[in-house]
């Protein structure tokens, strides 16, 4: 009697542990939320940490991959359906070309209804959203409009004012920023310049280009191109612009030195350019407009048409761009400018930054933003960008005697490395 009674307590005991095995499992395994996350910015880690705060039950594996590897690694697994992430950044270099892959997810359908959150970004940002039918397959969470940014000391010197407001008059046009290069070079005996390199009309020019590089399969010069070689050569030969590589040492020494008078930014260059390289010097920059809006960079997130955590993907896009608690911040600890606009005008007001002395940058983003045009895009924008600014840098340094022959050489390459592409006019 006293067996039976042990045996079946036994068995009561290992039943027991079965059931609470079984919940176990059930709470730490199958059942589990799990989301999978690739990205090739830091920026990510911070956005993963907050929303594994507000969201505890979900766990988030988050994959970061150098920016060299990243996009190959990415498309690579897209095409073999195989091991994709839930969601992944791609910055918008690349972004024209992933945005068109086919297991991207339709964000403007149901249960998504992206444009809800859409409709409160700035339309440049929209636009880049979109595909080429006019579906959104991914979100930007960041607002890239540019500025110019300028040492207060050198256009109190050379100019006589170090106000935002008529620093902007007075580079209102190419043609006034020409006239200030050659005085500020004259009077500093060649030691300071306007511009720092090309490249700061470069990153102008290209935001307001009206055609894409490519068009009904054939290749497009636009007028804003066209424009960019004369001005850049103009600037070269006035010594208007300081010749220096971007993102070189001598470029980045420079913001420190205060041999240049404008720097042609977005947003993000002022924690990551000009903070970031010129430390001691805060409190002798300012923002100004330049001879027309623009914007640079951005990245944007997508999320796998096959995942099996659509949900969990969905809650992470839309914490990541429009969650006010979150975002606010964001945009007050790490200086982080916003794609939604109503969250910036919020924060417009009260912003301000001590190392543009005190000048409302948000207020003065939020204006610059509305007047960014939406340029462009094709797929081929990444590679035929890079060939157009090794011929105009070529083009520049001596490399070629007329504009025909750059254009023709530009041209060539264009058609050797996508024969696809006509390029006879």
């Amino acid at each position: 009697m006293r067996k039976r009674a042990q045996l079946s307590l036994i068995t009561l005991l290992i039943g027991l542990a079965m059931l609470l095995s079984g919940c176990s499992l059930s709470a730490h395994g199958e059942d589990q939320k799990v989301l999978n996350i690739w990205t090739f910015t830091d920026e990510a880690k911070d956005a993963v940490k907050a929303f594994k705060k507000a969201n505890p039950d979900i766990k988030v594996n988050l994959l970061f991959i150098t920016n060299d590897n990243y996009v190959q690694k990415l498309i690579s697994v897209l095409q073999a359906g195989k091991k994709v992430p839930d969601v992944f950044f791609v910055e918008n270099t690349y972004w024209p070309q992933i945005k068109q892959i086919p297991l991207l997810q339709n964000l403007s359908k149901s249960p998504f209804n992206a444009s809800e959150i859409t409709d409160q970004q700035f339309q440049y940002i929209q636009d880049i959203e979109k595909d080429e039918d006019g579906n959104i397959r991914g979100l930007g969470y960041q607002g890239t409009p540019g500025a110019f940014y300028y040492r207060r000391d050198l256009t109190k010197k050379y100019l006589g004012t170090d106000d935002p407001d008529k620093v902007s008059e007075m580079i209102s046009s190419w043609d006034k920023i020409m006239e200030i290069g050659e005085k500020v070079a004259k009077e500093s005996n060649g030691k300071v310049h306007a511009l720092s390199s090309y490249s700061d009309i470069d990153i102008v020019q290209a935001a307001n280009i009206k055609q894409p590089w490519v068009v009904d399969g054939k290749l497009v010069i636009d007028q804003a191109r066209m424009e960019e070689i004369d001005l850049t050569k103009e600037a070269r030969e006035k010594n208007v612009e300081a010749k220096y590589e971007s993102w070189g040492s001598a470029w980045t020494a420079s913001m420190q030195q205060g041999t240049v008078m404008f720097y042609a930014e977005p947003t993000w260059g002022l924690p990551y350019i000009f903070e970031s390289n010129a430390p001691k010097t805060s409190g002798k920059w300012g923002l100004a407009n330049g001879p027309k809006a623009f914007s640079g960079g951005g990245t944007f997130m997508a999320m796998y048409s096959k995942s099996k955590h659509k949900d969990l993907a969905w809650k992470f896009m839309k914490f990541y761009t429009s969650d006010p608690t979150f975002s606010k911040d964001l945009a007050k600890t790490q200086q982080y400018f916003l794609s939604n606009k109503k969250i910036d005008s919020e924060l417009a007001p009260e912003l301000t930054s001590d190392f543009l002395a005190g000048q409302k940058y948000f207020d003065f983003f939020e204006k610059a933003g509305e007047e960014v045009p939406s340029a462009p895009q094709t797929k081929y924008d990444n590679d035929i960008n890079s060939i157009w600014t090794n011929k105009l840098n070529e083009y520049l340094n001596g490399g070629f005697k007329t504009k025909a022959q750059m254009l023709k050489s530009f041209k060539t390459e264009v058609g050797h490395d996508f024969p696809e592409i006509d390029v006879n006019d």
